[in-house]
């Protein structure tokens, strides 16, 4: 008899209640309990802590003498800022957030040991640089650097989760000539390099770009729907406690099933101009939010640069942490970290004729198309005429 799955180790996962945990997929722990041995036996940086003791960091440690500045020409960056317009550059965030982070979370990460916590872990999210390069600019020791964005790290994820989740009540999203009345979100899935090899993580993402639920920590190989399935989001929404009736997301790329819940576009050949080519089109750009939501993720320098973290588990901290501060800055209006609007591209509709047909993600994943979700594409697709299809 084939044993159940096993449940994953190192996951960050939050959903509309804003609750978050720590596992790992299974496959994954013996590599990532390897290397952290094998870490663990570095004298890396004189830091006697790895960043897979979340939570657990000893920050009251010996402080030694700091080095000397970098020579500025090694990295041309305004550290530290001298001017308002340094700190989007410096930190990705206006000098006003700045100012409220440090006012909101410096009390919370005050150490007498670190000077300016939350100038020096945002300094390290922002740019990636190494400890020891970041701790010259500031002329601290690097296990000074190293301690401040850790503890950022572990104080956002354990006291701000709701930073990261649906929101409490239903919104409408747009106005009233909307397409997508009743359209929760975006549903994408990407991929990372992290210090164990890819990490996928599951994003849920609004109309602004929002980031509403982070699944992240899963093995890099393992398919969108895979991910899906793995996700607390799937269970949550299955038992009608993320999502309302009539409420849907919209799947982004080609490897998502069509579900009572998940709106994905209708397979080809698609007669040009007909309901389901216009839904198709209005799908599309349904999408672009959480494909800009990644590319803005991806532009933070400690992600760009995640393969370097101590191990998985503080990459996928890392993950949620820019993820919390990408949310943050959308409510304050900053929009220094928020990546461009993607181009639109002649023949990359996602509804296009390399599609398969509903059917075969599906039976992939032993799932059968629900004639309900059949039923209410081609109803979403019939208003797509008048409704006219999202800029």
């Amino acid at each position: 008899m084939t044993p159940p799955p096993a449940a994953p180790l190192l996951l960050l996962t939050t959903t509309h209640s804003a609750a978050a945990l720590l596992l790992l997929d299974p496959s994954s722990a013996p590599a990532a309990a390897t290397s952290a041995r094998k870490r663990r036996c570095r004298d890396d940086d004189d830091e006697s802590g790895t960043g897979a003791d979340i939570g657990r960091e000893d920050d009251d440690e010996p402080v030694p003498p700091a080095p000397p500045a970098p020579p500025q020409q090694q990295q041309p960056l305004p550290l530290p800022p001298t001017s308002p317009d340094h700190f989007p550059l410096a930190f990705r965030v206006s000098a006003p957030t700045f100012h409220f982070l440090a006012g909101l979370l410096d009390p919370l990460l005050s150490h007498p040991s670190l000077p300016s916590p939350v100038l020096l872990a945002l300094a390290r999210l922002a740019s990636g640089l190494p400890y020891p390069a970041l701790a010259g600019f500031f002329r601290v020791p690097p296990s000074a650097a190293r301690a401040a964005s850790r503890r950022l790290r572990r104080v956002l994820l354990a006291n701000f989760r709701f930073w990261l989740a649906f929101p409490t009540e239903p919104t409408v999203a747009a106005s009233s000539s909307s397409t997508r009345p009743s359209c929760r979100g975006a549903l994408g899935c990407t991929r990372f390099t992290g210090p164990e090899g890819p990490l996928a993580a599951q994003i849920v993402a609004s109309t602004s770009s929002r980031v509403l639920s982070l699944a992240a920590g899963f093995r890099g190989d393992r398919t969108d729907i895979e991910v899906l399935r793995l996700s607390s989001l799937y269970q949550e929404v299955e038992q009608g406690s993320v999502l309302h009736s009539g409420q849907y997301l919209v799947g982004d790329g080609g490897g998502y099933p069509l579900l009572p819940w998940l709106m994905v576009p209708f397979p080809g050949p698609i007669v040009p101009g007909s309901p389901e080519a216009e839904f198709n089109r209005a799908h599309k750009a349904m999408c672009r939010p959480v494909r800009r939501a990644v590319r803005s993720l991806m532009g933070w320098g400690a992600i760009a640069r995640l393969r370097e973290e101590d191990s998985s588990r503080a990459a996928v901290a890392c993950i949620g942490t820019c993820a919390m501060l990408h949310n943050v800055l959308l409510t304050r209006e900053d929009y220094s970290a928020l990546a461009p609007e993607e181009e639109e591209e002649a023949g990359s509709d996602l509804g296009g004729m390399q599609r398969q047909g509903d059917g075969t993600y599906a039976a992939a994943e032993g799932l059968d198309v629900d004639g309900r979700a059949l039923a209410m594409r081609s109803a979403l697709a019939a208003t797509m005429r008048d409704l006219g299809a999202p800029d």
